[in-house]
């Protein structure tokens, strides 16, 4: 049986299943409360099975215009018998119920099995994306940011400037499909639920920004969301202290672990991040189709 997540408990099988998959995304029970209650259109689904979950899949939101991340997860003893297809079929009718043109899905790359799922319901490779993660030491400081630069929290007072950052940056992002940032209120209400998002200054003007989320409280992660930079200020070292700074909050504050992704076509932030001492995981790869009528 296939059903809707809605209870507490629900959505707390539904993370134990997704973290059994995904143990090197093993986000938190209230990372998805905060996320449903955000997205009222997001789609949690868990396949029960004597009352076990055994599958899930999930419709989100993307910044790509027109695309619906769509991502199903099925226990690995109960694959091969086409639970894993009719999640991903609910999942569809879901998108297509929203108006979304392109379904996205995300796969791991060394997972041959589920690329060739994936290949065989017409899903195209879109993008390979590497995932990192750095283990967090306390009492870790940050540097001097570069010379004429202030790190700090970002305040109200300065939501437009750090919007402008913010959009550049994910219009700037290397990927095969175009992003958009949405909208000013959507910016202002996820920076509403972050436990830290801090902006670069020069003088007055906002020319750095980057943001943390918490990922599993419970087991001390916490993820980078974005780390961007005006065009006119790139290459000065200003993403490297804005990143050493969330390093630096992190560890003081008790969490144990950082994550981020990065596009593999995105080169500075790949060095960067390795610079910074981050270790790459598996590979994703994210895959679309046309929804079509």
């Amino acid at each position: 049986m296939i059903r809707r997540a809605e209870t507490r408990a629900d959505f707390e099988a539904h993370a134990t299943c997704w973290c059994t998959v995904w143990p090197e995304d093993a986000v938190s029970v209230d990372f998805m409360l905060e996320r449903a209650a955000r997205e009222p259109e997001r789609l949690y689904l868990n396949a029960v099975e004597e009352n076990r979950i055994v599958g899930t899949g999930v419709v989100g939101r993307s910044s790509r215009p027109g695309f619906r991340p769509v991502v199903v997860t099925v226990r690995p003893e109960r694959r091969g018998r086409g639970l894993g297809s009719e999640l991903l079929e609910r999942c569809l009718e879901h998108a297509r119920s929203l108006a979304a043109s392109t379904a996205l899905g995300m796969v791991r790359e060394e997972d041959t099995a589920s690329v060739g799922f994936v290949r065989r319901r017409g899903f195209e490779i879109l993008d390979r994306v590497v995932s990192l993660a750095l283990d967090l030491e306390p009492g870790t400081t940050a540097p001097a940011p570069p010379d004429g630069i202030d790190i700090a929290p970002l305040d109200e007072l300065r939501y437009e400037g750090a919007f402008v950052v913010y959009s550049e940056g994910v219009r700037d992002s290397p990927t095969a499909a175009p992003l958009e940032p949405g909208t000013m209120a959507k910016f202002a209400a996820e920076v509403e639920t972050q436990p830290l998002t801090l902006i670069a200054l020069d003088g007055d003007l906002v020319v750095g920004y980057a943001a943390l989320e918490i990922r599993n409280e419970a087991a001390g992660v916490v993820g980078n969301d974005l780390t961007a930079v005006l065009r006119s200020h790139r290459r000065r070292g200003i993403a490297e202290a804005l990143k050493r700074a969330q390093i630096a909050w992190a560890a003081e504050h008790g969490y144990r672990r950082l994550t981020t992704s990065t596009n593999a076509y995105n080169e500075p932030m790949r060095s960067l991040n390795e610079k910074l001492g981050f270790r790459p995981g598996p590979a994703l790869l994210d895959v679309s189709r046309p929804l079509g009528p």
